[in-house]
C-alpha cells in the first residue's frame, strides 16, 4: 500500500552547520523565553490592576522572541544565508504565535475544566477567530516568501488541508482509544454542559496548533529537505537532519510557554507527554497526508485529562497517584505507537501485500475494538455518567440567638440555640422544600445555617433564586467521585517511641501533664479529612471505644461525604492534626497536646476538597451530634457535643465559599459554647493573606504557625482581615507548624508543615486549660482572654512598603524576602503587641494553665 506523506519542494539546500546551530540556539531561547518572562513577573507589585501586569508581561513576551527572531529573517536576506530563510520564518511565526496566544490568555484566562464556574468562552472564541486564520495566514506567508507556494490547491497540499487517507483516520481513532484508556478508570465526568464547553475549549486550542505546527511549520521544513534526497552530498552529510525531528524540536521548545508566564500549571501534564505524543502525531500526518488524523488524536488527549478530572484537583499529576498513572499510560503508549508507525512506514508497508480494503477492514476492527474496551471498562469499572455540583438556597431570616450566652447551664444553652435554629430553618424553609419537592429535586436542609444543599444543575438556580424569603443561591461544588478503592487498613509498623515532641516541649505542653493536667473529661470535635480510629496513639481516645474495648460510632463519627459506618482518612492530613491535639500510644510517642482528652470526627473533605455544605455538614453534627443514619433535625442531642473544635482547614472560593456563607455556623457554635480554633491559613507571608473563611471571622480562633525558634513562618497567613466595620486583627495566636510530626493513617507517623499542624497544639490547649478549670468550660471569651495573656508576645516594629499597605500584596519577589525567618513586617501599620503576623505571640500551656487556675468568671479574672 503506498504511503502518502507532504509533496516534497524543489528547493535551495539544507542550511549550513552554522546557521542550524544558530537555529538550534533560538529555538533554545525560544524554551526559556517564556521562563524568563514568568520569573520576571516577580519583580512585577501585585498591588498593580491585573490587566496591567498582563499587558507588561505580554509585551516584555513579544519584545524577548521578536526582536532576536526579527534580527534573524533579516539575516537570510544576505547573500549565503537564502538556505536559512524557511528556519527564520519559522522562529518569527512561532513568536508570533506565541504573542498572541499569551494576549489570548491575558483577555481571557486559561482554559480550565471548572463546571462550577463559567468557562472563559471568550479565549475559545478568539482561538477560533484570531489564532486559527493566524496560524493559516502564518503557513501561506511562509510558502510564499520562500517561493514555494504556486497554486491554492499547491497550499492546501502543503499545509495538510486536503482530505486525509482512510487509514490515517483509523489509526487515530485506534490511538486515541488507547492513549485515553487511563482516564475513565481514574477520573470522572462532570456536567453535560461543561463537559461540552470543554470539548469546543480544547478544539480551539487544539486546531491552531495543528494547523501551524503540524502544517506550517512542516511545509516550511520541506522547503529544505525533501523526503527522498537526491544528492549523495546530502544524503551523507551529518547535517543533513530528517525534517521532522526539527519539526518536534520546534514544538517541544514551544510548549514551555503554555506554562509560563501564566502558571497555568494544569498543563504540566501535557508538557510531559509533548515528546512522544509530538512524534506520533507527526507520524500520522505522514501515513495521512493531512492534518485532520492528528487533530482528531491531539484533540482526544488533551481533553481527556479536563474532562475527567476534578478542577479542584489542581495538579493532578502530582496530586493524584491514579492519575499519574493515566498520563504515565499515554506517555509510554505514544511513544510505542509513534515507534511502530515509523518502524511500519519504514520497512513494513514497502513489504505490505494485503489489499487497501483489507488493511482498512483490520484497522478499522482494531478502531472498533479499542472503543468498545473503553466503553466496557468505563461502565463497569469506572465511575459512568454525568456528575453535577449542586447549588445552596440560602434563607434571608438567620435564627436570632442573642441571650444565649446569659444561660448559664451548658446544656441548655446549647438547646436553646438548637432549638431556635431549628424553629427559624423549618418555618422559613416550607415554602421552598415544597417547591424543591413539586420540581423533584432531591436535597438536604440545614438549620446551623439557614440553608438548603440542592443535587440539581446550577442552570436551575435562577428559578430558586426568586422564591419568597431566599437571600442568595450560590453554587456548591461536588468533588467528583473517582473510582479509587482505599486501603484504610490499620498498619503494623508503628514507629519507635521517640519521647516527648520537641514542639510540645516548646510551649510548655509536658510541664503541664506533671501538674496532673492532660486534658481529661473534655471532648475534642474533630473535622478534617477523616481519621485512623485505630492508630495506636489514637484508638484510646475515640469516645467510640469505651474501656471494655467496646466499639460505638453513633453520636461520635459523621461522613459528611459518603456516610460511612467508621472513621476513615482518605488522605493523611486529619490523622496528623488529631495526633497533634491528643495522640499517645503509651509506647514513648507522645504527640499530642492533651493526651487525656477524648475524640469525636467528622469527615468534611474529600481528597483534601470540601464545600460550603460538607463544612455546615461537620458543624451541624459537632452541634447536637446524631448516630449513624440519623436525621440532624429529630435525633440531634446537644449532650453529646464536644467541647472545642478542631478546623485545620479553609474554604476558598474554588470550594465554592463566599465570605460570609460560613459565617452564621461559627457564630451559632460560639453561641452554644464550643470553641472553634481554627488555622490561619498558608498564603503568607504576604499582608492581608487571612482572608478566608473560617479564619477571617471574628467568632473563631485563628492560629498562625512558628517554627522551633518562635519566629513566624514564611507561609503563615497574616491580618488584617477587611471588614465592613474595621479591619480585623489576624491571626489570634500563634503555634508551632514547621515539621511537626504526628500520627498518619497505618500506625505510623510523618512530619508536616503548615497552619494546619499549629491550629491543634491550641485545641489541645484549650482542653489543658478547662481540664484545670472546668468551670472556664464554654466560657469562650475568658478562655481566649486567657490563652492572649498568657502567650509570650513578639513585637513586630518594621513598617511594611507602601504597596503592602494598601493591597495586602508586595510584590512576589517581597513575598520570598520575607520567608525569611524574623524579616516579618508590620502588616496594616500595626506594630507590637498584638499585631497581624503574630497575634498575640506564641502559646505558652504553663502560664496559661495557671491563669486558668486562678481566673474567676464573674469579674473577668
Amino acid at each position: 500500500m503506498a504511503l502518502s506523506s507532504p509533496s516534497p519542494l524543489s528547493g535551495p539546500t539544507p542550511p549550513s552547520p552554522s546557521q542550524l546551530l544558530l537555529f538550534f540556539v533560538l529555538l533554545i531561547w525560544l524554551a526559556a523565553a517564556s521562563i524568563v518572562v514568568g520569573m520576571a513577573a516577580i519583580f512585577l507589585p501585585l498591588s498593580w490592576p491585573e490587566a496591567a501586569r498582563s499587558l507588561l508581561t505580554v509585551a516584555l513576551l513579544a519584545a524577548l522572541l521578536l526582536i532576536p527572531f526579527g534580527a534573524f529573517a533579516l539575516l537570510t536576506r544576505r547573500p549565503g544565508w537564502t538556505a536559512a530563510r524557511p528556519l527564520a520564518l519559522i522562529l518569527a511565526g512561532v513568536g508570533l504565535y506565541i504573542t498572541l496566544d499569551a494576549a489570548i490568555r491575558a483577555i481571557a484566562g486559561p482554559i480550565q475544566n471548572e463546571g462550577t464556574y463559567l468557562l472563559p468562552l471568550l479565549g475559545t472564541i478568539l482561538r477560533l477567530t484570531l489564532l486559527t486564520p493566524a496560524a493559516l495566514l502564518l503557513g501561506g506567508v511562509g510558502m510564499w516568501w520562500t517561493g514555494a507556494l504556486r497554486s491554492q490547491a499547491d497550499l492546501r497540499g502543503i499545509l495538510g488541508l486536503n482530505a486525509p487517507q482512510p487509514l490515517g483516520l483509523l489509526l487515530a481513532l485506534a490511538a486515541a482509544a488507547a492513549l485515553t484508556l487511563g482516564w475513565p478508570l481514574t477520573g470522572a465526568l462532570g456536567d453535560s454542559w461543561t463537559s461540552q464547553l470543554l470539548l469546543i475549549q480544547t478544539l480551539a486550542q487544539t486546531l491552531p496548533e495543528e494547523l501551524f505546527f503540524r502544517g506550517a511549520v512542516l511545509a516550511l521544513l520541506l522547503t529544505n529537505w525533501p523526503t527522498q534526497p537526491t544528492k549523495p552530498a546530502i544524503r551523507h552529510s551529518p547535517f543533513a537532519i530528517p525534517y521532522w525531528p526539527l519539526a518536534l524540536l520546534t514544538y517541544l521548545a514551544f510548549t514551555p510557554s503554555l506554562i509560563t508566564p501564566h502558571d497555568d500549571w494544569a498543563k504540566l501534564a501535557w508538557l510531559v507527554t509533548a515528546l512522544p505524543l509530538t512524534w506520533l502525531l507527526l507520524e500520522l500526518r505522514l501515513w495521512s497526508g493531512s492534518i485532520w488524523p492528528g487533530l482528531l488524536l491531539s484533540w482526544g488527549c488533551r481533553a481527556a485529562p479536563l474532562l475527567f478530572t476534578d478542577p479542584r484537583d489542581e495538579l493532578p499529576l502530582i496530586t493524584q497517584p491514579w492519575q499519574t498513572a493515566a498520563h504515565l499510560w499515554m506517555l509510554i503508549g505514544a511513544g510505542g505507537l509513534a515507534l511502530l508507525l515509523w518502524a511500519g512506514r519504514r520497512w513494513l508497508l514497502p513489504r505490505w501485500r494485503l489489499s487497501e480494503l483489507t488493511t482498512l477492514g483490520l484497522v478499522g476492527g482494531l478502531a472498533l475494538l479499542g472503543w468498545g474496551v473503553w466503553l466496557a471498562l468505563w461502565l463497569s469499572l469506572g465511575r459512568p455518567g454525568f456528575y453535577n455540583d449542586g447549588f445552596l438556597i440560602i434563607m434571608t431570616e438567620q435564627a436570632d440567638l442573642s441571650g444565649a450566652e446569659q444561660i448559664a447551664d451548658l446544656q441548655a444553652r446549647r438547646a436553646f440555640v438548637r432549638d431556635r435554629l431549628i424553629e427559624t430553618a423549618n418555618r422559613t424553609q416550607a415554602p421552598v422544600r415544597q417547591a424543591l419537592d413539586a420540581a423533584g429535586l432531591v436535597y438536604r436542609p440545614f438549620y446551623l445555617v439557614n440553608m438548603i444543599r440542592v443535587e440539581g444543575h446550577h442552570r436551575r438556580m435562577a428559578e430558586f433564586a426568586a422564591l419568597p424569603g431566599v437571600a442568595r443561591v450560590m453554587l456548591n461544588p461536588n468533588v467528583r467521585p473517582y473510582p479509587l478503592d482505599f486501603d484504610f487498613g490499620y498498619g503494623d509498623t508503628p514507629a519507635e517511641g521517640q519521647g516527648v515532641e520537641a514542639n510540645l516541649s516548646q510551649v510548655y505542653a509536658d510541664q503541664v501533664w506533671d501538674m496532673g493536667f492532660t486534658g481529661q473529661g473534655i471532648v475534642v470535635g474533630a473535622q478534617d479529612t477523616g481519621y485512623d480510629w485505630q492508630h495506636p496513639a489514637l484508638r484510646s481516645a475515640y469516645r467510640g471505644v469505651s474501656e471494655r474495648e467496646q466499639v460505638n460510632h453513633n453520636y461520635n463519627w459523621r461522613d459528611a461525604w459518603a456516610d460511612t459506618l467508621e472513621p476513615f482518612d482518605d488522605d493523611q492530613h486529619g490523622t496528623h492534626t488529631l495526633g497533634t491535639i491528643l495522640g499517645d500510644d503509651g509506647l514513648g510517642n507522645q504527640i499530642g497536646m492533651a493526651p487525656g482528652a477524648t475524640w469525636i470526627g467528622c469527615r468534611n473533605m474529600q481528597r483534601g476538597l470540601g464545600n460550603p455544605a460538607s463544612y455546615t455538614d461537620c458543624m451541624e453534627f459537632f452541634l447536637a451530634p446524631y448516630p449513624l443514619g440519623g436525621d440532624p433535625f429529630r435525633d440531634g442531642d446537644v449532650a453529646q457535643a464536644p467541647h472545642v473544635v478542631n478546623n485545620s482547614w479553609g474554604c476558598p472560593d474554588i470550594e465554592g465559599c463566599d465570605d460570609t456563607v460560613l459565617e452564621p455556623a461559627t457564630a451559632a457554635l460560639r453561641a452554644a459554647g464550643i470553641m472553634m480554633v481554627v488555622s490561619a491559613g498558608n498564603d503568607g507571608p504576604a499582608c492581608g493573606t487571612a482572608h478566608e473563611p473560617p479564619a477571617r471571622y471574628d467568632s473563631v480562633f485563628s492560629v498562625g504557625a512558628t517554627n522551633a525558634s518562635g519566629e513566624i513562618v514564611g507561609f503563615s497567613s497574616r491580618g488584617p482581615v477587611a471588614d465592613d466595620s474595621s479591619p480585623l486583627l489576624k491571626p489570634d495566636i500563634t503555634a508551632p507548624g514547621f515539621e511537626i510530626r504526628s500520627s498518619v493513617p497505618g500506625g505510623g507517623y510523618g512530619t508536616a508543615s503548615g497552619t494546619s499542624m499549629a491550629g491543634p497544639h491550641v485545641a489541645g490547649l484549650v482542653a489543658l486549660i478547662w481540664s484545670a478549670n472546668p468551670a472556664l468550660i464554654g466560657q469562650i471569651e475568658a478562655t481566649e482572654e486567657i490563652i492572649r495573656q498568657s502567650a509570650t508576645p513578639v513585637a513586630v516594629e518594621a513598617a511594611c512598603p507602601i504597596e503592602s499597605q494598601t493591597s495586602g500584596d508586595i510584590s512576589l519577589l517581597g513575598q520570598l524576602d520575607s520567608l525569611t525567618a524574623g524579616n516579618a513586617c508590620a502588616c496594616g501599620g500595626v506594630t507590637g503587641v498584638p499585631n497581624n503576623v503574630y497575634g498575640w505571640g506564641q502559646i505558652d500551656a504553663v502560664r496559661a494553665v495557671e491563669l486558668a487556675r486562678v481566673w474567676k468568671i464573674e469579674d473577668g479574672g
